[in-house]
């Protein structure tokens, strides 16, 4: 029995970091009602350029950017597990139009086109990598407003380094979906499986085949799921190590006392099943309890939303507010941490 549960909560374990991607669009359940979609890249869009970041330690890592002749504001984008810089694309494309940004992302180390994907760097190097490049940017860019996005772990990875010395130099921050899924969060054979497999077996792989049976998936859009699935850089296969490695990176995330001291943006949506309320719940009542509820740190939580905010059928709203929030215009739907601490919390089984 108790193997039984070890393997159990491997399999759960693992079905946030694959997103459920493997052979993803299939299923008829996922289809049957899909909505229309709200927004569409422009075919006329300037493709991005490929850049490299050269860090203090000799490594170089690949990125890519998105540039305005004239821009008014900096974006960095700091990407998912197990996903790369393209994950910005249609956040990226938005920005450049809309708000006259430039827009620039990278591949951490060990994911997209870097030297040995899939093979976890550490989560001490990814923070000393994204500190590096934000201030890379903030020199080249002086006096312009510069905000970091994190999605999923880049989420976790941006609150992690802003809160925790030596910072991180950028103007505001924006979390979509943020990796918040600590090992106290987690039912206990989970913990053990990761455990016990991580001693015994740190270097076996394990794919998402099998998770869409639970009803996991990261968007509802199918055609961002079958390019996902088809693409050689995004990594479909995880080692055990791997795990071990993000679980600790999010609960670091999760038991963080206070926020940032930069005015900041949390984006969830309550459909998601890769970063689900309930942990996502642990951590707001943590940072209520711990006296977080401050005027420089906006919820906007959507009922329909999935774990891809902008990479799902509706992303219009998304798009629109994370627009309106770097630009400062005040946003309809935003929750102070009370707030949305309630709203997701009501969504725990």
């Amino acid at each position: 029995m108790q193997i039984r549960f070890m393997f159990l909560g491997l399999f759960l374990l693992s079905a946030w970091a694959f997103l459920g991607l493997t052979a993803c669009s299939s299923s008829s359940g996922q289809i049957a009602t899909l909505p229309e979609r709200d927004h569409a890249l422009s075919v006329s869009a300037p493709a991005p350029q490929p850049v490299q970041f050269d860090l203090t330690d000799g490594q170089s890592l690949a990125g890519r950017v998105w540039p305005h002749t004239h821009p008014r504001h900096i974006v960095l984008g700091v990407h998912g597990f197990n996903d790369y810089s393209k994950a910005f694309e249609p956040l990226a494309q938005h920005l450049r139009s809309e708000m006259a940004a430039t827009v620039y992302a990278y591949d951490h180390r060990g994911f997209g086109a870097n030297p040995s994907p899939g093979i976890w760097p550490g989560a001490d190097p990814l923070l000393a990598d994204l500190r590096q490049i934000a201030t890379q940017l903030r020199q080249r860019h002086a006096g312009l407003p510069f905000t970091v996005v994190g999605e999923s772990m880049g989420g976790a990875l941006v609150w992690v380094a802003a809160s925790e010395p030596p910072g991180l130099l950028a103007d505001q921050l924006a979390l979509k979906a943020p990796a918040v899924w600590g090992a106290n969060s987690m039912p206990w054979y989970q913990r053990l499986s990761l455990k016990v497999m991580n001693a015994v077996a740190p270097d076996m792989s394990l794919t998402g085949r099998g998770v869409q049976s639970l009803g996991i998936f990261p968007t509802n859009d199918p055609e961002v799921s079958r390019d996902l699935s088809r693409d050689p850089l995004f990594i479909k296969a995880t080692r055990i190590s791997s795990l071990a490695g993000v679980t600790e990176l999010m609960g670091r995330a999760q038991a963080l006392s206070s926020p940032p001291p930069q005015r900041s943006l949390v984006l969830y949506g309550l459909r998601d099943r890769i970063i689900p309320p309930p942990p996502v719940c642990d951590w707001l009542t943590h940072l209520n309890a711990t006296g977080a509820a401050s005027t420089e740190l906006d919820f906007v939580v959507y009922p329909d939303g999935w774990h891809l905010l902008t990479r799902q059928l509706q992303t219009r709203e998304v798009l629109l507010d994370m627009q309106q929030w770097i630009e400062k215009i005040p946003l309809t739907p935003r929750q102070n941490v009370a707030q949305a601490q309630e709203t997701v919390c009501a969504k725990r089984p």
